[in-house]
């Protein structure tokens, strides 16, 4: 059985928003937990104690002739500070810390209830609405844990140090969001991320205002993932527009800015820490990329330049024993590349899917086409289409096991058993229900020959999808010009949309438009024409007057028009079908169309000339009416 990624349901979103809803609601009151943190009147304290920003009327004066003024202020008392009755600051700490000490089940209940909701909706939005693959239980982990991380990082600032809150550098999670997933992921992430911290300070409106200014606008300047030294300056722009915001906000709600004052604090000053902590968050972001791509199901970057060493020895091992395969592969790294970086997609880790996606196919080469010999007579001919089917279908399972045994990152994999999706092999299919089979047997149903992969759920690996068969299929292109080659590739497409392949794979239209358009003059520079050498033109007019002198009469013919209409596809059909073998020559002669993936006939043979022999035009019903592989051009 094939073991697949795990994707997030309702019931395992809701048991993942209540573990760190609970993980939360500890973290948010650790130090409530332990009395001996508790601050007493005349002892030092164990711990910072900060009093929440908050507004108050104070009065000031006696008798009939007084002051009323509207003060916001808060408290920050360092460690160490010996508490005084008489002082007013010291009294309001004692008192806001007795409040929530010890720590009530109502309290502790009303912070779970809060927690869970904000959890839960955000991975419900992620599984619906989110990027593809978020809908992943691997990659909602990791988004939770670096959230849980980010909490404790706010903890530790602000019971350890007299920093004002505004230095939390949390901005970082949202540039990791854009690294991992899109901008979209990271303004929501960026918004939960300031609740969950701004609530260890009971909801600090100027400090959650802050954080989410900060996370949003970075995530907007953050232009180029391929350029992680962006991070740094996006932090400090953001850090720059989190200070005006904080100034704009100070003069709504008290009147003034009093910025000369602020300033001279120096690390004190709330200005300040506003575009500080967003430069430190541009620097964590930078300095700790690797480790959060881990933490969110990705490959790093390093990782995959290793795996792109086709002296690897998985690559060796399926170059010595399926040398058609990886012929096939090395074709496809260089289109799906191209396809991927020209729609901003990860270019590098379509490659290395490519190179490793047809591993499977080095265990049992000989049941693939592409890696036959001419003229060698195909296994499939003495077995049940069912047998064949399973035979075709092992390389997806024994392809995914070989890479985890040889410890492949899990998105390399992934490639492997999305390439052909859920797709129906086809041409065994239709074979199977031809054939006659005794009453008493019970019939075989469709989901027999069906691939046990999933569907694509990254643009990544729908790129490879389709390219799998874009590449075979245009080595049985006549015509190899651009508009032969968009008209192939554009039913290569609406035969996946059609199958509901790519519904979760994240690729809109505008993308696959490019895609067409990229992948169409990518071809058309592969397989452009050479002025022939000299002893080539004299071969073929030699050739010429033999003819003639033999009485056929024959006008001589351009070699690369010769080869096209002559030569059988054989690897490019094996290819086209990635895996499906092709029919030996007495089969195609009795009618049966030899098999390979429905991808590459294309039903681009409508140049081919029509065959007259009888039974010669099943192999073209067969690619009309979808059947899995491309029809042998029989050479007459």
């Amino acid at each position: 059985m094939l073991r697949t990624r795990v994707r997030l349901g309702l019931s395992s979103g809701l048991i993942l928003s209540a573990l760190f809803a609970a993980l939360f609601t500890v973290i948010g009151g650790a130090e409530l937990f332990v009395p001996e943190f508790a601050p007493t009147y005349g002892v030092p304290t164990p711990l910072v104690l900060r009093v929440p920003y908050g507004a108050r009327i104070v009065r000031s004066g006696s008798g009939e002739l007084f002051d009323v003024t509207f003060q916001h202020h808060r408290i920050i008392l360092p460690r160490g500070s010996v508490l005084q009755p008489g002082v007013e600051q010291h009294r309001a700490a004692i008192k806001y810390d007795s409040l929530r000490r010890p720590p009530s089940l109502a309290r502790l209940g009303s912070a779970f209830v809060l927690y869970f909701f904000g959890c839960f909706i955000l991975s419900n939005y992620f599984s619906r609405f989110g990027h593809p693959r978020l809908r992943l239980l691997r990659s909602q982990l990791g988004v939770f844990v670096l959230m849980g991380l980010a909490l404790v990082l706010a903890k530790a600032l602000l019971v350890l140090t007299v920093l004002p809150a505004f230095w939390i550098p949390v901005s970082a999670v949202a540039l990791w969001a854009v690294v991992g997933f899109d901008r979209r992921t990271a303004f929501l992430l960026d918004v939960a991320v300031a609740l969950i911290v701004s609530s260890l300070l009971r909801f600090d409106l100027l400090l959650l205002a802050v954080l989410t200014t900060r996370g949003m606008v970075a995530s907007l300047l953050f232009l180029n993932r391929k350029q992680p030294r962006q991070m740094v300056l996006a932090g400090l722009a953001s850090g720059v527009a989190a200070a005006v915001a904080y100034v704009a906000m100070t003069v709504l709600l008290a009147g003034q800015p009093g910025i000369v004052a602020d300033l001279s604090l120096a690390f004190g000053s709330n200005i300040i820490a506003c575009a500080g902590g967003g430069l430190v968050s541009g620097l964590l972001g930078l300095a700790m990329r690797e480790p959060a791509e881990l933490a969110l199901g990705h490959v790093s970057r390093g990782r995959l330049l290793d795996l792109t060493d086709i002296e690897a020895p998985l690559l060796r091992e399926m170059a010595s024993k399926a040398p058609g395969s990886w012929e096939h592969s090395r074709a496809m790294a260089n289109l799906a590349e191209a396809g991927a970086a020209v729609i901003g997609a990860d270019s590098l880790l379509t490659r290395v899917g490519a190179y490793y996606h047809d591993l499977g196919k080095s265990v049992q080469p000989e049941y693939f086409t592409e890696n036959n010999a001419p003229g060698e007579k195909s296994p499939h001919d003495d077995l049940p289409p069912e047998v064949s089917a399973d035979a075709i279908m092992a390389h997806v399972v024994v392809g995914t096991r070989m890479l985890r045994e040889a410890g492949i990152p899990e998105p390399v994999v992934e490639f492997v058993y999305t390439h052909h999706g859920t797709q129906l092999v086809k041409f065994f299919w239709n074979k199977y229900q031809k054939q006659e089979r005794p009453e008493d047997e019970e019939p075989l149903d469709e989901s027999h020959f069906r691939y046990p992969g999933m569907k694509p759920m990254s643009r990544e690996t729908a790129i490879l999808m389709l390219v799998d068969a874009i590449e075979a299929a245009s080595r049985t292109i006549e015509k190899t010009d651009r508009a032969g080659f968009e008209e192939m590739i554009r039913h290569i497409v609406f035969d996946k949309l059609s199958a509901g392949q790519l519904d979760e794979s994240g690729l809109t239209l505008a993308d696959l438009k490019v895609l067409t358009g990229r992948m169409a003059s990518t071809l058309e520079n592969m397989y452009h024409g050479r002025v022939k050498y000299p002893s080539q033109r004299d071969k073929e007019k030699a050739q010429a007057r033999e003819q003639e002198q033999a009485g056929g009469g024959r006008e001589p013919k351009d070699e690369a028009s010769e080869d096209t209409a002559e030569a059988p596809a054989d690897a490019a059909e094996a290819d086209a079908a990635d895996g499906e073998p092709s029919a030996p020559e007495g089969e195609a002669a009795d009618g049966e169309p030899p098999p390979a993936s429905g991808e590459a006939t294309i039903e681009a043979r409508k140049t081919e000339e029509q065959p007259s022999e009888p039974g010669a035009d099943a192999p073209r019903a067969a690619a009309a009416g979808g059947g899995t592989g491309p029809a042998r051009t029989q050479k007459r």
